[in-house]
């Protein structure tokens, strides 16, 4: 079922996980119900209120149409229900930046973010930046879609120079970072990255990624207290509760409230980019 006509009920407080694959036996996420089951607990201990689901679509390995993953997400939620688990569910896709993404997406074929025909989630490549990526976004956005660009600190390309990021976001996208790479789970030259695209404004949403129920799990609270760190309370506040909110309601994003928000500095292109949040 479409969440365009709304989907009444859903909390009114507590964090958002944007991007996580809880759905059981279906892409490289969660292997079996029991398992899918042990992370919606450990995401409702976390504070999350609210998983969009997102599994893998169009990358080669994976297909997962829209209307497989919304009778998959009714099969979970009434699990969720039996077992008293109280975390909402609302399907997604992660969508790979592939040419046929535009296609796929005005054909309902691709699921947006929670299925509110607002944002959608996309994948880049794990160590480059794919020839006409910025084409596809243009596309994507001419469509009145807003892409929302998965861990890019995790991308070798934009880890080493997240200018290009810049321009992305300058063009209308979001970005979202991983919690764990906030942590320091993937290693310190991806906490590097994640810090600085936190810290110039570049990341809007920060979410798990959530694969399994040890190691990669759904938790946000760690990387929520990381970000306090580098950035601010509030900071970290809009990355994992107000602005993924907004997106799973079908909001827009307003990204001027990142600039009281972010760390003060004095000059290069993190001034400049304050000054640009400003205007």
């Amino acid at each position: 079922m479409s969440l365009s006509d709304g989907y009444p009920g859903l909390p009114p407080q507590g964090m958002v996980d944007l991007h996580g694959h809880l759905l059981p036996g279906i892409d490289d996420g969660a292997k079996h119900l029991e398992q899918s089951l042990n992370m919606a607990r450990q995401a409702v201990a976390d504070g999350i209120v609210i998983s969009v689901v997102t599994p893998h679509h169009l990358n080669g390995v994976y297909s997962n149409p829209a209307r497989d993953v919304r009778e998959h997400c009714d099969a979970f939620r009434g699990a969720l229900r039996e077992h008293g688990i109280p975390l909402e569910i609302l399907p997604g896709n992660e969508c790979h930046l592939v040419p046929e993404l535009p296609e796929a997406l005005a054909a309902g074929t691709a699921l947006t973010v929670a299925d509110r025909g607002r944002a959608v989630l996309v994948e880049l490549p794990v160590h480059t930046v794919p020839l006409g990526a910025t084409g596809i976004l243009e596309e994507i956005l001419a469509m009145g879609l807003q892409p929302v660009i998965a861990h890019p600190e995790r991308n070798t390309e934009l880890a080493a120079d997240p200018e290009l990021l810049g321009e992305w976001v300058d063009m209308g996208c979001l970005a979202q970072v991983t919690a764990q790479s906030c942590t320091g789970r993937f290693g310190p030259h991806v906490q590097r990255a994640a810090r600085r695209m936190v810290c110039e404004g570049l990341v809007h949403v920060l979410a798990s990624d959530a694969h399994r129920d040890s190691r990669r799990i759904p938790q946000l609270q760690p990387g929520r207290e990381v970000v306090a760190q580098w950035a601010s309370t509030e900071a970290a506040r809009l990355l994992t509760e107000e602005f993924p909110r907004a997106l799973a309601e079908g909001q827009l994003v307003n990204i001027t409230l990142l600039r009281d928000a972010l760390p003060v500095r004095s000059a290069g292109f993190v001034g400049w980019l304050r000054d640009r949040l400003r205007a």
